[in-house]
């Protein structure tokens, strides 16, 4: 058998290859590779968020679902997920805006029971949002004894007036006269709605009253955002 010599350009030709072979997956590849194990995890983790997006619908937790909902939108955009939620996402998020906000206006309310008088009162209290001075409360109050009274409290005398009017205006609604009169006493400088109920009516159906008081020097607006009021936690004792 005769050994032929081995040709150097073989041997670097053998050199490539076994090079080329060690090299393994071009950078092209790798990065191909990697952004395709990235988009899966994205859909995996979407989709563990849109399972907990559908368990929040389905349990009645609006806020919860908004949450979720968003998370899905910005974090794994172009997801399956992202798609399947999109739709319905935008009433799902206003709903929860919806229910963020009433829950803010339910907490502008304090309800109170207490024992005043011999009798059992009510009372729910809502702070004016003008933002002038002295502050100035709206007030409603049952009592056993004394009936139902609704009247503007103030932090310090500031009313000027004994028998007068006011204006009563319900959200953007036309603004109409009510009569209103001052307590005598001193302790309690109150301005006194003399229709409780006129009053009680409006504030049922409105998100915002407005009342343009006489004060020293002429009016003031009173603005109160009664939409979180809640009838059945100021019912009659």
């Amino acid at each position: 058998m005769i050994a032929y010599p081995f040709s150097r350009h073989v041997a670097l030709a053998l050199l490539v290859v076994l090079s080329l072979a060690a090299c393994g997956p071009s950078e092209a590849e790798r990065q191909a590779a990697a952004q395709a194990a990235a988009a899966a995890a994205a859909e995996r983790e979407a989709a563990q968020q849109q399972a907990l997006f559908q368990q929040s619908i389905d349990g009645g937790n609006i806020e919860m679902a908004a949450a979720y909902g968003e998370l899905i939108l910005t974090r794994y955009p172009g997801t399956q997920a992202a798609a399947a939620i999109e739709p319905a996402y935008a009433k799902i998020k206003a709903q929860a805006d919806a229910a963020k906000q009433q829950r803010r206006m339910q907490a502008l309310w304090t309800y109170q029971t207490s024992e005043v008088g011999g009798g059992t009162q009510r009372t729910a209290t809502i702070d004016s949002d003008d933002g002038g001075t002295p502050r100035v409360q709206l007030v409603l109050r049952q009592h056993t004894e004394w009936g139902l009274s609704v009247f503007l409290l103030p932090a310090a005398d500031t009313f000027r007036c004994t028998q007068c009017a006011a204006q009563l205006r319900a959200d953007d609604g036309l603004t109409r006269t009510i009569a209103v009169t001052k307590s005598t006493s001193k302790e309690n400088p109150a301005l006194f709605i003399d229709s409780e109920k006129g009053l009680l009516a409006a504030l049922a159906k409105a998100q915002v009253l407005t009342l343009h008081v006489p004060v020293e020097g002429g009016t003031r607006t009173l603005r109160f955002e009664v939409g979180g009021y809640q009838p059945e936690r100021f019912a009659s004792p």
